[in-house]
């Protein structure tokens, strides 16, 4: 039966919202428990995501390159990387599986390069790693995990549903059993009942002007838990690469992972001077430090006047031929190339928001702190804690994702679906319609959300401080009791109305970035991704712990708390001395 401004009810056990790598796995796995599963996806389910396009590699502790790397270096690398704050329990699952991920993976008909012997190929990325560890498929790695698991998906028939853009999670008690969603092709309000969910929305990187992201990713997941009760952790530690190409404006904030090409004649990043600055910023003196250390490092540069005229740094790759180019990089060289980019001349790159390092906190199990929600990918939080190195994030789709869908099944199966409200539905129905209101006379989604981006890149990006976040909280109290409720858009009818969709997705967004500033307020030191200019150091002895939102109920307003963290060895011991 429908009710108030809903459409229609569709039930299944698991709900899967994401269509990404993480999604999709987890909807693998619950379709392989036995579970009634369906995935919906904001974009195309099985094309959405990041998985679709990533390229660095997949961390793995095989092994095959150096003998003396195992799943326990491989813990250690991930527990320094996210300078202490990561989940030793969350990492030590990611790591010590890891090796089981890729054979599901290969299994389900994902190949890897490997050398003549057979063994996999794996490579250093950066010095994150102790020992080589990640493997690859050419420099496109996330084709091969997404075509094998949309293989699977299709092989059994798992029901999808693009164009959804889930707007609130419903609740039995303190349970999850089901969602609010928007068909936005057809103008539909839809009721979602399930069991249990998965949220696998993905990063936030549409809060940022620049950034590596796909244009979907505008933080949905993050927003729709924290509402529902979920408590969020280490959303201030937001990675920005170093990497991005920011010239021309057709590819801005494309990913060049140029830092492959410095052993092969390529030359370290030089700024308007000639001069090249990386060893001027990392501890170790590298002139390929750790990846986050770039960003700070060209924001440094461009600050003091030495930056390119496009608010970056220059790439000069030196000896490195296209031949060399193509062999080593020949996915992201043709991709550049069709937009006139040459890049066996020197370019422009910079800073782009690329991965939020928290996000809903999980147990050991995927679920997150209210009972039958489950998260996996970028919108959990707590394996990576400050940092993540890079290749982590496939590792953990794979791993949390099976493990996710598998446990939700579970939990579906035991508790059965519940019922919302009926008064929770309507509710939120009319909320929806209510964007569509001829009366709403204020600016439209497109000029709000601008307004957010550029306060997130000046004062929640590569540099903060006291003055700028405090402010910029400010603006976003502003913002969302002012601008948004008298929010307009252009059109009224409901089919295909991107207006509209854009107009959920910035009420959402401005949350987020205000929950993101005001944990980035609350830390006064500098760690991993987040630096703080008027706290520039790492300060354990105050700050060796994680930061937790979550909503108040009577109140709605965010609550921020911090809990003690023991980091255990692998942390202490290589940062003795580091404050």
């Amino acid at each position: 039966m429908n009710i108030g401004g809903v459409n229609k009810t569709i039930e299944s056990d698991v709900l899967v919202i994401g269509g990404g790598g993480g999604g999709l796995r987890a909807a693998v796995a619950a379709n392989a428990a036995g579970a009634r599963v369906l995935v919906l996806s904001k974009g195309i389910v099985g094309k959405s995501g990041l998985t679709q396009t990533a390229v660095t590699g997949f961390q793995v502790a095989f092994g095959y390159a150096d003998a003396r790397d195992n799943p326990e270096i491989h813990f250690g690398d991930s527990i320094r990387g996210g300078y202490g704050l990561a989940d030793p329990d969350l990492a030590r699952i990611f790591c010590d599986e890891a090796i089981a991920a890729v054979e599901d993976i290969e299994t389900f008909g994902a190949r890897f390069d490997r050398e003549e012997n057979g063994n996999l190929i794996q490579r250093k990325l950066d010095s994150s790693q102790t020992y080589p560890r990640s493997i690859k498929k050419g420099d496109s790695l996330g084709t091969p995990i997404m075509q094998a698991l949309r293989r699977e998906m299709n092989k059994h028939k798992i029901p999808r549903m693009h164009e959804i853009l889930v707007t609130k999670l419903l609740k039995d008690g303190d349970r999850v059993c089901g969602a609010i969603g928007l068909d936005f092709q057809k103008g539909e309000i839809i009721e979602f009942r399930a069991g249990a969910i998965v949220m696998a929305t993905g990063g936030a990187g549409e809060l940022f002007p620049c950034h590596s992201n796909t244009p979907d990713s505008t933080g949905d997941g993050f927003t729709l838990a924290l509402n529902a009760g979920a408590d969020l952790v280490d959303i201030e530690f937001l990675l920005m690469l170093g990497h991005a190409v920011l010239h021309p404006a057709t590819v801005r904030g494309v990913l060049f992972t140029f830092q492959y090409l410095l052993t092969k004649g390529a030359k370290p990043l030089f700024n308007s001077e000639g001069k090249s600055f990386l060893s001027n910023y990392d501890p170790e003196g590298s002139d390929n430090p750790a990846r986050h250390i770039y960003a700070r490092a060209i924001y440094s540069e461009v600050r003091a006047g030495r930056g390119s005229p496009h608010g970056g740094a220059f790439f000069d790759p030196g000896s490195v031929s296209r031949e060399t180019l193509m062999a080593s990089l020949p996915s992201q060289t043709k991709y550049l190339e069709s937009f006139g980019v040459d890049i066996t001349k020197p370019i422009e790159v910079g800073a782009a928001a690329h991965y939020v390092c928290g996000g809903i906190k999980i147990n050991t199990q995927s679920q997150s702190t209210v009972p039958g929600l489950f998260a996996v990918g970028e919108c959990s939080g707590g394996p990576h804690g400050a940092g993540r190195i890079g290749g982590n994030s496939l590792t953990e789709i794979l791993v949390f994702g099976k493990r996710a869908g598998t446990e939700a099944a579970t939990f579906a199966n035991v508790e059965n679906t519940g019922v919302p409200e009926s008064d929770e539905v309507s509710s939120e129905a009319n909320r929806v319609i209510s964007y569509l209101s001829q009366e709403r006379s204020g600016e439209r989604p497109n000029v709000i959300k601008a307004r957010l981006q550029k306060l997130m890149n000046d004062y929640v990006g590569v540099v903060r401080n006291k003055e700028g976040l405090i402010d910029t909280i400010t603006e976003f109290e502003r913002i969302e009791r002012e601008d948004l409720p008298s929010m307009s858009i252009a059109e009224s009818n409901r089919v295909g109305n991107y207006d509209w969709v854009e107009a959920l997705e910035v009420t959402a967004m401005s949350r987020l970035a205000r929950a993101m500033a005001g944990a980035a307020l609350l830390r006064t030191e500098s760690r991993g991704a987040h630096y703080r200019e008027d706290f520039p150091l790492i300060d354990d002895e105050n700050w060796l712990r994680n930061i937790l939102i979550r909503r108040n109920r009577d109140s709605d307003a965010l609550v921020f708390e911090t809990n003690d963290h023991k980091p255990g060895p692998e942390y202490t011991s290589a940062f003795t001395g580091a404050k």
